[in-house]
């Protein structure tokens, strides 16, 4: 995959405006809602529609990024060519009572091949690893009890 400074930047903007919200404890070990969409062009669109009603839509290496800071959510629209294009990653953030950072990923892929797909969610994933360690590394979060 791509480097993608720019959604872990808005990401980490987020945590750092404090639009992530702490999640009680009872709320924690919920699924969070599925994708509201069951097309990623109809999720484009709608989401492009509220572009500066509390949402920034942002462009950077073909990739389409959509961050809503009130819902502490995030959504990556995969650019032309990618091989799990089109799809797209929906992520929300939330902190734990105990100060872990939970990020569920949900995607939405409608490319033929189901690897690329598997390819996508599993280098978000990493991607939120490595946004947990740097987190931790700044001293955002707290280490976990040993």
């Amino acid at each position: 995959m791509t480097n993608r400074p720019a959604t872990w930047t808005a990401l980490a903007g987020l945590l750092a405006l404090g639009a992530i919200t702490p999640a009680r404890a009872q709320e924690a070990a919920q699924p969070l809602p599925a994708i509201p969409y069951t097309r990623v062009a109809e999720a484009l669109a709608a989401l492009a529609a509220r572009d500066g009603n509390g949402t920034v839509v942002t462009h950077a290496d073909g990739w389409t990024t959509v961050n809503e800071p009130m819902a502490s959510a995030q959504w990556s629209f995969t650019p032309a060519g990618h091989p799990a294009h089109p799809a797209l990653v929906r992520r929300i953030v939330e902190r734990q009572p105990v100060g872990e950072l939970r990020i569920d990923v949900q995607t939405l892929c409608e490319s033929p091949s189901a690897a690329a797909c598997a390819q996508l969610r599993s280098d978000f994933e990493a991607m939120n690893d490595r946004i947990r360690q740097a987190m931790k590394a700044r001293g955002r979060m707290p280490q976990q009890a040993r």
